[in-house]
This record gives C-alpha cells, sequence and structure tokens, in this order.
C-alpha cells in the first residue's frame, strides 16, 4: 500500500511536526517511506519506515529530515478481518494515547514509543520510531538471555502496577479494556480448530522421538486438543478475589526492543503493539513471556525466578506509587497461571514453535484454509525441535497437559 492511500494529508504531518518541534513556520518539502512489513511477522498490521523532510522559517538554508513510523490496517484479507472483527486497531489507539502516558508518568519510565498522531478515520498511528534511538530487536529463533528477561519481567511488572493504580482512578477507563486480547469470544472458535491442529501434528511428530515421555504425552495432547475450545472460553474469566491488570497481551520476542550498552549488556526496553491489550489476570502476560520469550538454555528452568521477580517488583511499584490494593501473594499468583495453564500450551506449543521457522518457511494467515489446518512443519528447524523437547516433559510434569 502506498501512503497516498492512507489519505494522511500532509498537513497533518505539518501539524504534528510543529507541535513536536514547537516551531510554527515548518514547511514539509517531501515525504519519503519504506514498507517494514515482513510475510508472517506482522500478521495484524502494516508498517511504514517514514522520512519527513522539511524546513523552517528559522533557518532557511537547511533541509532537516523527521523520521517516524506509521501503523496502519494490513490491505485485505484474514489479518485485515480479524484486527477489524475484534476492533483492534482502536483497542490500540486508546492505549497508546490514553494509557501509556499515565503509566510512564506514574512509574517513572517509558513503556513504548511516543504517540504523534492517532486517529481511525483513517486507520492510522504516527510513533516515534524507536530504533532511531538505539533500541533493537532481539533474534526471535534464538529467544532472550537471562538478563534481557529478567529487564523485562521488571517492566511487565510495573505495568500493571501502574494499570491498578490507574484503575483506582479511573475504573471505567482499565473495564473498557475487558473485550479483545488473543483469544476473544469472537476468535475461539477458529483458533481453537487451528490449535487443535497444531497439537495434533506436536503428538505425531513426538512419537518418533526416542524419550520415554513421548507416548503418554502425545495421547495428552491429542485429548486436549479435543476439550480446548472450553478451555480457552473461560480463559480470561476471573474470580473475585482474583487481582486483574491491564496486560500487554502479546508479549513476544518482535514486540520488546531493547537498548544496550557498549558492552552488549540490555540496559532498557520498549514494549511495542498494544492491539491485544486485556484486563484480566497478570497470569496471561507472564504465561505468554515464559513460555516464549527465553532462551532454550533457561526455558522453565528459571520460572520461579522470574515470577519472584515479577512479585517483588508488583509489591514494589504498588507501594511506591501509592496503590490502595494489596498485590497477590506468591501462592495466589500461582494458582491463576495454573488455572490458566491452557494458555501456556496455546503460546508455547502452538505459537511459539511456529516462530522459530526461518523466514522462507514462515506461514501468513493467508496461507492457512478455513479448516484450520496448517502446512508449516514446524520440527523442520532443527532449535523447534530442541525447545519442544524441553518444554514438553516439564509442562507435563507440572500438570499443564491434564
Amino acid at each position: 500500500m502506498e501512503l497516498s492511500n492512507l489519505k494522511i494529508d500532509k498537513s497533518i504531518f505539518e501539524e504534528m511536526l510543529r507541535d513536536r518541534l514547537s516551531d510554527d513556520t515548518i514547511e514539509i518539502l517531501r515525504i519519503e517511506h519504506r514498507c517494514l512489513s515482513e510475510k508472517g511477522l506482522n500478521f495484524l498490521s502494516e508498517l511504514y519506515d517514514v522520512s519527513i523532510i522539511y524546513k523552517s522559517k528559522k533557518n532557511t538554508k537547511t533541509e532537516c529530515s523527521f523520521n517516524v513510523i506509521i501503523k496502519t490496517e494490513p490491505t485485505s484479507g484474514l489479518s485485515l478481518e480479524f484486527l477489524r472483527r475484534q476492533n483492534l486497531f482502536s483497542i490500540e489507539l486508546r492505549y497508546a494515547r490514553d494509557i501509556l502516558p499515565r503509566i510512564a508518568k506514574l512509574v517513572h519510565c517509558q513503556l513504548g514509543p511516543h504517540l504523534y498522531y492517532g486517529s481511525l478515520h483513517p486507520p492510522v498511528l504516527i510513533m516515534e520510531n524507536l530504533k532511531k534511538k538505539g533500541y533493537v530487536l532481539k533474534n526471535r529463533q534464538k529467544g532472550l538471555q537471562f538478563e534481557y528477561c529478567r529487564l523485562a519481567i521488571e517492566r511487565i511488572a510495573k505495568m500493571h502496577a501502574g494499570s491498578l493504580a490507574i484503575f483506582e482512578e479511573d475504573p471505567q477507563l482499565i473495564e473498557s479494556f475487558n473485550e479483545g486480547g488473543m483469544v476473544s469470544q469472537k476468535s475461539v472458535e477458529g483458533l481453537s480448530q487451528f490449535a487443535k491442529s497444531s497439537l495434533t501434528r506436536v503428538s505425531d511428530q513426538i512419537q518418533q522421538w526416542p524419550y520415554e515421555w513421548c507416548a503418554s504425552v502425545a495421547k495428552k495432547l491429542v485429548k486436549l486438543g479435543a476439550t480446548l475450545r472450553e478451555a480457552l472460553n473461560n480463559l480470561y474469566d476471573c474470580d473475585a478475589d482474583e487481582i486483574r491488570v491491564l496486560n500487554h497481551g502479546d508479549c513476544w520476542i518482535n514486540n520488546i526492543l531493547f537498548k544496550e550498552n557498549e558492552k552488549g549488556q540490555p540496559i532498557d526496553l520498549l514494549m511495542i503493539d498494544y492491539q491485544l491489550a486485556l484486563y484480566t489476570s497478570p497470569a496471561i502476560d507472564l504465561l505468554h513471556f515464559l513460555y516464549v520469550c527465553p532462551e532454550c538454555d533457561i526455558k522453565c528452568d528459571k520460572d520461579d525466578y522470574f515470577v519472584k521477580l515479577y512479585l517483588d517488583t508488583l509489591k514494589e511499584t504498588m507501594e511506591s506509587i501509592g496503590c490502595k490494593r494489596k498485590p497477590p501473594t506468591m501462592e495466589q499468583l500461582k494458582a491463576a497461571m495454573y488455572k490458566r495453564r491452557v494458555y501456556a500450551v496455546l503460546v508455547g506449543l502452538v505459537f511459539s514453535l511456529r516462530m522459530l521457522a526461518d523466514k522462507e518457511d514462515i506461514e501468513d494467515f493467508e496461507d492457512v484454509p478455513d479448516g484450520g489446518e496448517s502446512k508449516l512443519d514446524v520440527f523442520k528447524n532443527p532449535y523447534a525441535v530442541k525447545m519442544a523437547q524441553k518444554m514438553l516433559p516439564i509442562m507435563d510434569a507440572n500438570g499443564y497437559l491434564d
């Protein structure tokens, strides 16, 4: 899609820059752009790297450039249908405009890119380009090392704590995010069929492996697939005494950008793509991150450490920003995660293994027929085999496959 098709008038860029740079003499000269969307990696959006070339009457001799990221709807097909059916563009716009700045002010750190301009008609977000500020994506196939995971867990906890504080001031704002997420009522039927098919293929594959646990785990996966619909349908339900926070909803590697020091160590991070944000148990973000993001060497082994780190950071942040509600206990938090264990199966065995595919093998939404049968061989990549062999026996031992 060309930017001209977005119906973004040049005056919008001019107004945005004049406000951002506090200079009402700015005049747009030209706009240059390139598409950033990659097959299978930007399922629900089109992304553009845009350079706005302008001049100011305060400096008539020099052309200046301002770089932004533009995000809009996918052009057509199942991705666009899914996005509109669940109203995801509106969710992300409201989160970026109404939530992120307030949480950042509360917890004294930026959580996501600054929003320069947002609109539903046309559907467009204009945001700062984080890569220009030194933030980088890590390799989705290798996963995150320990220090990166530690930093991410702390930031997720601060984000959740901030949402609790906002809820105490403006409950209707937070509760307005009570529909959506990856497993909404509008998507659960198709997602259940897709997940069932994927688990059956995993079951078929592991029966060929030479480990004692393979036969019993394979049977459990098939059985789980048959009951998946009901389990996913109740995924976001919370008991009266359960704590609820505003979840990011899609905590995978390509939605987390890190800044590193000269030694290559992580010193900061920002999260993007808040379109699946949802007000529900914090178990959703925790399970999503833990079963997708850590590298294989620490996958599942450090869960207790990371959950404790999350809880300690949540408690400390809630106290520092004056939350009235008490944080959950460790027992309550682990119970919430176990209650939603089917989500760990979904993100860990259905989505995560697909995310490890090489670029040439990645499968788009459009490549999956209506019946939900995927053609992607997730075990073509040896690292996916290694990851599954690490996760499956641990998930089984923890009762996540029952």
